[in-house]
């Protein structure tokens, strides 16, 4: 009976189950929560070996959170971190302070939102700033592994819903910049 059942059935449900997958995936709030944590740098993303490039941990949320983590991922032989600020950062109580290893291209951070800045529409501030030092030409992608922006409603689900990466473009000291048009990508438009 059960393949009957299937065969007699089988446009229903092939077309159905992706539906209702869908359906409550989105109302977990994952697919439209709109919270991130995302890398930046003030200034261009192409560098030069031995410059010092702060890089900007930020959060943004549409929805209360209280508490943020991950791990920032690095590659070691590309660029090291030689100094971690968190003087004006969103995260009133550290879990964890920050942890750095150059060794292993990681910055570990944990910390809750408390007092004035828990917004029950979002929030949006600077978690940290690294301080890196390129070290030698190449590519270096940063990445944020394992990061969380947790519920401020009694849960504590991850609401996070992306990641921003961020890719430095390291070249010989004293070559011109390939980004002819300072849009910081390389384009001719």
């Amino acid at each position: 009976k059960p393949k009957l059942f299937f065969r007699s059935h089988k446009k229903k449900i092939v077309t159905g189950a992706p539906i209702i997958f869908l359906l409550l995936l989105g109302s977990s709030g994952i697919l439209s929560s709109g919270n991130s944590l995302a890398l930046s740098v003030s200034e261009s993303a192409f560098v030069s070996v031995n410059d010092e490039v702060p890089v900007t941990l930020t959060l943004s949320t549409k929805t209360a959170v209280n508490a943020a983590g991950g791990t920032i991922t690095f590659p070691p032989e590309l660029v090291a971190v030689n100094t971690l600020s968190r003087v004006s950062s969103i995260i009133d109580l550290w879990s964890e302070e920050p942890v750095t290893s150059n060794e292993a291209g990681t910055v570990r951070f944990s910390g809750g939102i408390i007092g004035p800045h828990v917004n029950a529409t979002g929030n949006h501030g600077t978690v940290l700033t690294l301080n890196l030092r390129t070290l030698k030409e190449g590519k270096a992608i940063l990445r944020i592994k394992d990061g969380e922006l947790l519920a401020n409603d009694g849960s504590g689900a991850n609401q996070i819903s992306s990641t921003g990466a961020l890719v430095l473009y390291i070249r010989a000291s004293g070559k011109p910049s390939p980004d002819i048009n300072g849009d910081d990508e390389l384009s001719l438009a």
